[in-house]
This record gives structure tokens, sequence and C-alpha cells, in this order.
């Protein structure tokens, strides 16, 4: 069995993730950080899922700042970077691949949805449109940084080490940085309502936070895949 057992984690050393899960480690402040500000994030949008929309017209939701299928997609996010964070050595990288992979054609059908929907001169539809384009781009950003884990080299774009070409991940890091900057900042904020659809009343500050958690997690895992 001690045989078996250090074999697979000769194995699991040979996979790029190994780099990236002694990373997540070695730094455990802003590892254990990460966490705490995911299972707020979490806990969030469990609440937000949890309250009854005031209205319902033309089968949307009318209450300000509600969005059932962006909270959903928050908290698939949040669990699976929860799952990343937590066990960094014990995930499977081509499982959290298989899952992404899911999870941007999902969303990808959604956004397909809302946009035809925008089109057809729904009221309100452009509000959704940005928000779940959001979502899409998050999630293909996190399926790039696990693109020549636990594989030959395959998949989107690799650098000669087989895992994800440094110059994009860090682009794409910076991208999310600034995001999360436009969300902390309500002047910059309530200039794009149509974009990022929050709430801009009492409880505007609060609804933002798991946008806000989602922009510098990722960013954080993006770093994360580069300097490992």
């Amino acid at each position: 069995m001690s045989g078996v057992t250090m074999e697979v984690g000769a194995g699991r050393r040979g996979e790029r993730w190994w780099g990236v899960a002694v990373f997540v480690e070695q730094y455990g402040a802003l590892r254990w950080a990460a966490v705490i500000a995911f299972c707020l994030a979490a806990a969030l949008v469990v609440a937000r899922l949890g309250r009854r929309p005031l209205l319902v017209a033309e089968g949307a939701e009318v209450e300000a700042g509600a969005d059932r299928e962006s909270d959903a997609a928050h908290l698939v996010m949040c669990l699976v970077m929860l799952g990343m964070l937590v066990f960094p050595v014990a995930v499977d990288p081509r499982a959290v691949r298989g899952v992404l992979t899911a999870m941007v054609v999902v969303y990808t059908l959604v956004l397909g949805e809302r946009m035809l929907r925008w089109r057809s001169g729904i009221a309100n539809a452009d509000r959704g449109v940005g928000a779940f384009g959001y979502h899409v781009v998050a999630a293909a950003a996190m399926l790039y940084a696990m693109s020549g884990h636990g594989t030959h080299g395959q998949g989107m774009a690799v650098s000669a080490h087989g895992g994800p070409a440094p110059g994009p991940m860090l682009a794409l890091a910076a991208l999310f940085a600034v995001d999360a900057i436009v969300m902390a900042v309500p002047a910059l904020r309530h200039r794009l309502p149509r974009v990022f659809p929050h709430p801009t009343g009492s409880a505007g500050s609060l609804a933002v936070v798991p946008h806000l958690v989602m922009d510098l997690g990722t960013a954080y895992m993006l770093v994360a895949a580069v300097v490992a």
C-alpha cells in the first residue's frame, strides 16, 4: 500500500498543478483569507437566492439587483474556488477542468439566451447580458489557468513547460484586478448599471461583495498558476 501511495504521489508531483498547490500552501495567510472571503461571498449569495422576488414580469425578476441565474453562477464558482483552496493537494486537476468546461458551456448558453431576449426588445433584458458575460469570462479564465495541468502540454495556448502562457494569464489577472477596483468604488460602479446591475441603494455595497471577491480570487489563482 505504501508503495502505491508513493507512486501516486510521484505522479502527482509530475503534474504542473502540484506547483500551484505548493504555492497556495506556502502563503497560508493569503490562502485562508481567500477561503474566508469566498465563504462570506457564498453566504451572501445563498441569502439572496433565498429571498423571493418582489414582482415577476415577462419572466424576469424585477426586484432591485435580483438575478438568480447570476447568483447561482457566483455560488458555483465560489464552491469550485473553495475546493481548490481548501484541498489544493488532493484536488484532481482533470476533474476541475471538467467542471470548468461544463460551466463555460452552460454559462455561454445562458448568455446566448439573454442576448436573444435583449435583441427581442424585452424590457431590462440588457441588464443581464453584461452580468452573465462576466461569468463566462471568469470561468473561461480559470479553465485557461488549468490548461496543461495533468496533461502533456495539450489545451489552449500553452507555454514551453506545458502550462498556460504567462502573458495572457497576467493580462487576465490585471483585468480582474481593474474590475475589482471599479466594483469597490461606488462612483465608478454606478456609471455602469447596465453592465453590472448591482443594487445602488443602501444594500448596494453588500450586494457587490460576491462580485468583488470573485474578481480578487480569480486574479489570485491566475497569478498562482503563473508563479508556480
